[in-house]
């Protein structure tokens, strides 16, 4: 049987699909069917896809008085959380806590939840859902296990892939009028598309980091590309991202080949 670690962090561009991952993971955990899991028959399976296991629960921005969502997860919800993950499950073998939005907590909140994940309750899971996991703490994410929609065992567009390959081959070039004209060249890529091409090129760059004896300009890519999907779950636009991603990292390649 796959051993599962107790928290998981899920990086996508798009919050449903996030969360849609989380579910299915949660499911996977819940499962009290035999064999490989999810099994998808089982009565837990069944109700993580209906969306009423009582041993999942979902943790998000509270609502204000005028129905509006506010901006931060509280360490309030937090600790309640941490309280209820020391109760026994109600029906399955083990619990499971999906955190919505989680590069929303507040930093008090990060560091209430660090402590959960360095001393799990035995059988707790906890999955958080970020569109920009650059946002919570370095000391967070090395306690998690990190996940990309679109990444590991899905299939790159082909379409992306060459955008990505080419992207990061003339970031490495040192031709910045070539990557400036690339870079503008795509400024009317759709929201969808760029979405892809960004994490496409994070992959490169994370692969290219294990390797590269270069590895505080790679990082500094790196981080560049979070800024740029950060950016973008804020509605920034296309053209708007493209030229912040033509003058830094030309400013990055002139410094490569200075």
């Amino acid at each position: 049987m796959e051993k599962l670690s107790h928290a998981y962090i899920i990086s996508s561009a798009s919050e449903e699909a996030g969360l849609d991952k989380a579910y299915e993971l949660a499911a996977k955990m819940l499962c009290s069917g035999a064999g490989q899991r999810p099994c998808g028959v089982c009565r837990d399976c069944r109700k993580v896809k209906a969306r009423v296991h009582p041993d999942l629960t979902i943790v998000s921005q509270l609502v204000d008085d005028k129905g509006n969502r506010k901006k931060e997860i509280q360490i309030d919800q937090i600790r309640d959380m941490g309280a209820d993950a020391y109760v026994l499950p109600n029906e399955a073998a083990e619990k499971v806590y999906i955190i919505e939005r989680a590069d929303t907590m507040n930093e008090r909140a990060q560091n209430a939840a660090l402590k959960l994940f360095e001393e799990p309750p035995r059988g707790v899971h906890f999955v958080l859902c970020a569109q920009n996991a650059a946002r919570l703490l370095p000391t967070v994410r090395s306690r998690c296990v990190e996940l990309h929609c679109g990444d590991a065992d899905e299939t790159e567009d082909k379409n992306i892939a060459g955008l990505a390959d080419e992207f990061v081959a003339l970031l490495e070039g040192g031709d910045v009028p070539k990557f400036t004209a690339w870079c503008f060249g795509h400024e009317k890529m759709d929201a969808r598309t760029l979405s892809d091409f960004l994490f496409g090129v994070k992959r490169r760059l994370t692969e290219k980091l294990k390797i590269s004896p270069d590895k505080k300009r790679i990082m500094d890519n790196i981080e560049l590309i979070d800024r740029c999907l950060m950016y973008q779950t804020v509605n920034t636009g296309v053209k708007h991202i493209f030229g912040l991603l033509a003058v830094r990292s030309a400013m990055e390649t002139r410094k490569q080949v200075d």
